[in-house]
């Protein structure tokens, strides 16, 4: 079974846009929901921790313009949250 792969090729040896964009969307959208989401195991990062740990893995772990993106586009990404809160 492969790693995880990862913009910069630390994974399993594929960088950049050799990952496929699906795949780097989901990176990205799973880690930002993992972190700023309540679990049974934890509870859910303040915002502000979740984006600085999101900015210091651009371009190592996340795709720095897809990182831009998500940056740009979170009244979008609250709005779906908040819409969701319950859903477990």
């Amino acid at each position: 079974m492969k790693g995880f792969e990862k913009p910069d090729g630390s994974a399993v040896g594929k960088a950049g846009e050799e990952i496929p964009l699906f795949g780097r969307i989901v990176s990205l959208a799973d880690v930002f929901d993992a972190l700023s989401s309540r679990r049974t195991y934890k509870e859910a990062w303040d915002e502000e921790e979740v984006l600085v740990a999101i900015e210091e893995g651009a371009g190592t772990q996340f795709d720095p313009e897809l990182v831009e993106i998500l940056l740009s586009r979170l009244d979008i990404i609250r709005s779906v949250q908040a819409r969701y809160a319950d859903v477990e």
